[in-house]
C-alpha cells in the first residue's frame, strides 16, 4: 500500500459538458432526411479528467479535480454532478475567463461513438494556480490527458511533474487526439517523468509513427517513461517496462456505449495501484473496470463499486485474443 496522504489520487485536465445522443441512426450524417429519431438524450460529466475522477471516487478511492470550470453553466452544473459522484472539488477553480464547452456525443447503434466539440478556452491550471503544497498532497496525480491539458500543454506542464518527482507522486498519464495541432513530439522531453503513461493505440501511434504496439512501448520507454500500457481496444492491452511485458484479454461483453471506456480503464488501473495490486492484477482489473462500463451508458458513471467489478469479473470470461 501507497503512504497515507490526503488525496489517493488529484486529478488535472479535460472536463467537458457531455451531451450524449444514443441510437444514432447509421445514415444521420449521409443522408438525405432532415429529421432522425434516436434514443433517450441526457447530460452528464465528460472530458478525461472528469471521467477518471468519477471513475476512481466510484471504486471507494477520495478523487479530487484539481482545474478549472466556468463561473456558470454549464461549470457550475458539472461541479455539482461531480459532487453527486463523490468527487472532492474543494480544489475546483470556478473562473470567470474560463469557456466550459458542450460535447455532442452521437452514440452509434453499435456502441461506437463520434464526438462534435463546442468551442473552448481558458480551461486548464494556469501558471499562477499551481501549488506545490496541493500537489504533495496527493498518492497519484492523474493526467487526463497529454493533448488536451489547456493552459497545462506547455511549459507549465513541466512544472507540474517536477514538483510530483520531487514529492514522491506517483504520475499516471493518459493520452487523447491532437485536435489542437501541438505536435506529434511536443511531450518528448517530459515522459521522463512519468510513472505509468497509458494511451490508446492509434493515440500512441500519432505520436511514435509506430503500429505495433510492442514497438510503441519501446519508443515511450526510450523516451523516458518507466512503464507503458497501450489500450488495445477489442484486443485488450499491452503492459512493458524494463524488466516485464504480457498482454491482457479482453473480456466478453456485449457494447452499448464505448464512450469514456479508455478513462474508465484508467481510472481502474489507479484504484488496482493504491490498492496495493501486482501490476498484472492492476490491469487485469482495469480492463475489467474499462469492459463493465462499456455495457452502459455515458462516459462516466457507469460503475458504482468495487465490488460490482469483482462481480462482473468473477462472472464473466476473458476472450483469448490470437496475436
Amino acid at each position: 500500500m501507497m503512504a497515507e496522504k490526503k488525496f489517493d489520487v488529484i486529478h488535472i485536465g479535460e472536463a467537458n459538458h457531455d451531451v450524449r445522443v444514443p441510437d444514432v441512426p447509421a445514415d444521420f450524417l449521409t443522408g438525405e432526411g432532415e429529421s432522425y429519431l434516436c434514443g433517450s438524450i441526457s447530460d452528464g460529466c465528460g472530458g478525461d479528467a472528469l471521467n477518471q475522477a468519477i471513475g476512481v471516487a466510484s471504486l471507494g478511492d477520495h478523487s479530487a479535480f484539481y482545474g478549472r470550470l466556468y463561473n456558470g453553466y454549464p461549470g457550475t452544473r458539472l461541479k455539482s454532478l461531480l459532487e453527486e459522484h463523490g468527487v472532492d472539488t474543494s480544489l475546483t477553480i470556478l473562473a470567470d475567463d474560463c469557456h466550459t464547452p458542450d460535447i455532442i456525443v452521437n452514440v452509434m447503434k453499435d456502441g461506437s461513438h463520434r464526438f462534435l466539440i463546442g468551442e473552448r478556452q481558458g480551461w486548464g491550471l494556469k501558471k499562477e494556480e499551481i501549488d506545490r503544497e496541493i500537489l504533495s498532497s496527493a498518492r497519484i496525480l492523474a493526467i487526463g490527458s497529454l493533448f488536451a491539458l489547456g493552459e497545462l500543454d506547455g511549459e507549465n506542464l513541466e512544472e507540474v511533474l517536477r514538483i510530483c518527482r520531487d514529492e514522491g507522486v506517483i504520475i499516471v498519464a493518459d493520452m487523447t487526439y491532437d485536435v489542437k495541432g501541438i505536435g506529434p513530439r511536443h511531450f518528448d522531453s517530459y515522459y521522463r517523468y512519468i510513472d505509468y503513461l497509458v494511451p490508446s493505440l492509434e493515440e500512441a501511434s500519432y505520436v511514435t509513427g509506430e503500429r505495433d504496439e510492442q514497438k510503441i512501448a519501446r519508443a515511450f520507454l526510450d523516451l523516458g517513461a518507466k512503464n507503458v500500457i497501450v489500450k488495445l481496444g477489442s484486443r485488450g492491452s499491452y503492459f512493458q517496462n524494463q524488466e516485464e511485458a504480457f498482454y491482457t484479454d479482453p473480456y466478453e461483453i456485449r457494447p452499448i456505449d464505448t464512450t469514456g471506456c479508455g478513462d474508465n480503464f484508467t481510472a481502474g488501473f489507479m484504484h488496482g495501484l493504491l490498492k496495493g495490486m501486482p501490476i498484472r492484477e492492476c490491469v487485469r482489473f482495469a480492463s475489467a473496470v474499462g469492459s463493465l462500463h462499456a455495457t452502459g451508458i455515458g462516459s462516466s458513471g457507469v460503475i458504482r463499486s468495487e465490488q460490482m467489478v469483482l462481480d462482473f469479473m468473477a462472472g464473466t470470461k476473458q476472450r483469448p485474443v490470437d496475436r
